[in-house]
């Protein structure tokens, strides 16, 4: 072991993981970092470095991988995630989530995965997005009119869910699995959805601009440092706003307009995910001469009664 704490000759993407993990404080030694692993090339990277550099990073790993339940291959790919884990000696538990086929497919798959890994109980949930995922992402929020908190793309550190990788190119960890004889099975998402004609669009982006998918992903840290500050004036706005369950009119109505679309998405919150930016900013509008309530999703409404403004349950 080196003075980091890494095994002898560490390359240099370990030495950069480790550094991420240590400046963006994504785990403390001896919490339990649960390493999500499809198999891919990512996350077989991913568990491959923390494996590697636990002398340095001090988290008690565990793997866990999930079967969806859509392809015939997935239970066997799985399978072979647990023989990964036993060969490193790790800890390993297979996730059967069995999502049915049909609308908003990779959503409902994101969101089960993602529940099934919560309720492991770990400290952190690591996954292997990374950089290429994160230009991809803020490409696609792009695409859908979105503000800045979709463009600010995915977090390092979201609890419980990390990501160790988010700095990293695809080809630096195509590259590390090659030096280090890796074995992982090719991504199987379907190349006619959204997210993969996105990724199919970025080699072009790069020959307009040599680095695009680099630059996207810088400007969504750009993006989020802004939004962190946004959040706490948003948070100090809505304790002068707040009172007896709604959002004083006079004090809103003084506060900027960024500050207000988020104090309404909070106010919002409880329509859930089929509240959209159209949504807010129909209420934006509404807000400066309501009348009568703003029908929202779900049978809620926005009202305005005695001073306040007002979200109105389904009757």
């Amino acid at each position: 072991m080196d003075d980091l704490g890494l095994p002898a000759g560490p390359s240099h993407l370990e030495r950069r993981v480790l550094a991420q993990i240590r400046t963006a404080g994504l785990w403390a030694a001896d919490q339990v970092v649960v390493v999500a692993v499809s198999g891919g090339l990512d996350s077989v990277v991913l568990l491959d470095v923390l494996h590697r550099t636990a002398g340095g990073h001090g988290g008690r790993l565990r793997v866990a991988s999930c079967d969806h339940g859509l392809r015939p291959e997935s239970a066997a790919e799985v399978r072979d995630v647990g023989t990964l884990a036993a060969q490193l000696g790790l800890p390993f538990t297979p996730l059967r989530l069995d999502v049915a086929a049909g609308p908003d497919l990779a959503s409902r798959c994101r969101n089960a995965r993602r529940a099934a890994l919560r309720g492991l109980g770990a400290d952190r949930i690591a996954t292997g997005h990374h950089q290429d995922d994160q230009a991809e992402t803020v490409l696609h929020h792009l695409l859908r009119g979105s503000g800045l908190h979709g463009l600010q793309g995915m977090r390092a550190l979201a609890p419980p869910f990390c990501r160790p990788l988010l700095d990293e190119p695809r080809s630096a960890l195509r590259a590390y699995a090659r030096e280090r004889s890796l074995a992982w099975v090719e991504d199987p998402s379907n190349p006619a959805s959204l997210r993969g004609r996105i990724r199919a669009v970025m080699p072009s982006l790069d020959s307009l601009h040599g680095g695009a998918g680099r630059a996207l992903a810088r400007s969504a840290g750009l993006l989020a440092r802004d939004a962190a500050h946004l959040e706490a004036l948003t948070e100090a706005a809505w304790g002068r706003a707040f009172a007896a369950g709604g959002l004083s009119l006079s004090i809103f109505r003084r506060e900027p307009e960024a500050l207000q679309a988020r104090m309404l998405r909070r106010l919002l919150r409880p329509v859930g995910p089929r509240l959209r930016a159209a949504h807010i900013e129909q209420a934006l509008r509404w807000v400066r001469r309501p009348q009568g309530r703003l029908g929202l999703p779900g049978g809620r409404a926005l009202s305005a009664q005695d001073g306040l403004l007002y979200l109105e349950e389904p009757a």
